[in-house]
């Protein structure tokens, strides 16, 4: 009987894992999330893991096929494998169903805009730093989005990059 486990790795060495585990014949699962990260005046996005310092093997029970188990815990950049004492537990298949339903269509995860129409944000970046407004609607994939800033007693629609807002 085979089922998902989670191994702990060295932070910052999950990619590795996934390869040293993949040489092993060792199927790993290693979710990624979009991230969006500004570097001086541009945004940069980049995939980093969905959980830092973890990846999921799948494998056969431990009493099946011990040499298998040994060589998933002495793979480089392997720590541990999660379980209770020296018995690892199964992730449920819920729970790995999910991350790859999420992960499916562009291979990584994508989080959505934490803004509702409506709301209340503070520009955070750039010239209008500090002032409040409304949020109105994203304008582009490209992390834009329309605001309702009060100039003058009067809304004024503006375009801001939605990594430049934070919540009121």
């Amino acid at each position: 009987m085979t089922a998902w486990y989670a191994v702990q790795v060295k932070r910052h060495n999950e990619r590795r894992g996934q390869r040293q585990l993949d040489l092993r014949g060792i199927c790993a699962l290693l979710p990624l999330i979009e991230v969006i990260r500004r570097y001086r005046t541009r945004r940069v996005a980049a995939l980093e893991p969905l959980f830092p310092g973890y990846l999921f093997a799948h494998m056969e029970t431990m009493d099946a096929t011990p040499a298998r188990w040994q060589s998933l815990r002495w793979a480089p950049g392997v720590k541990r494998i999660l379980g209770a004492g020296d018995v690892p537990v199964p992730v449920p298949d819920v729970v790995i169903d999910a991350i790859r339903e999420r992960t499916q269509e562009l291979g990584y995860v994508r989080p959505g805009l934490p803004y509702a129409p409506g709301s209340r944000v503070r520009i955070g970046w750039g010239p209008l730093a500090g002032l409040e407004a409304v949020f109105d609607r994203p304008m582009s994939r490209a992390g834009r989005a329309q605001v309702l800033l009060n100039l003058l007693g009067q809304y004024a629609r503006v375009e801001v990059d939605t990594s430049d807002l934070e919540v009121v």
